[in-house]
């Protein structure tokens, strides 16, 4: 789906009263990554890129691959600290 249409469908989304948790079970079935929802929600609330980034990873609707991501996360860390040593 088209960025611009998603942004603009979750607009609407918090105009009838909905709250972040409904815009990402939004994105997530129609087919968003969590990249993408990171990117649509910062832009839809104009709220900074590592708040959005916050939100989706601790989200319920992300909630099935959260030890996932943190693993790989921490995996990332390692690797990196391990250039520096």
């Amino acid at each position: 789906m088209d960025e611009e249409y998603l942004i603009q469908y979750c607009n609407q989304i918090l105009i009838e009263g909905n709250n972040t948790e409904s815009i990402l079970l939004f994105l997530r079935d129609n087919g968003c990554s969590k990249t993408q929802s990171i990117k649509i929600l910062k832009n839809l609330q104009f709220i900074p890129l590592d708040e959005a980034q916050n939100l989706v990873h601790l989200s319920q609707t992300w909630q099935d691959v959260y030890e996932y991501d943190e693993e790989l996360n921490r995996q990332f860390y390692e690797v990196l600290m391990g250039e520096d040593s």
